[in-house]
């Protein structure tokens, strides 16, 4: 698999960090922090990770894809 072969919900969990890292820095509650916290663990655990080549790059990749693509639905 290429390491810019990205699933949607690889990218849409990418959109969702950058969106709870901005809430988080906007209002550093628990809530926030928690919201933040979690979507790093999925981020951080999925499935595509196990299947690439070279983890750094692709998610080098990932993030750029995720900011040219759109904030999180």
């Amino acid at each position: 698999m290429s390491d810019t072969d990205f699933p949607a919900d690889l990218l849409e969990l990418q959109r969702r960090w950058y969106a709870a890292e901005a809430a988080l820095a906007a209002d550093p509650t628990d809530q926030t922090r928690t919201a933040f916290i979690t979507v790093g663990a999925e981020l951080h655990a999925h499935p595509y990770w196990a299947r690439t080549e070279n983890r750094h790059k692709a998610q080098m990749k990932l993030k750029q894809a995720a900011r040219d693509t759109g904030p999180a639905a």
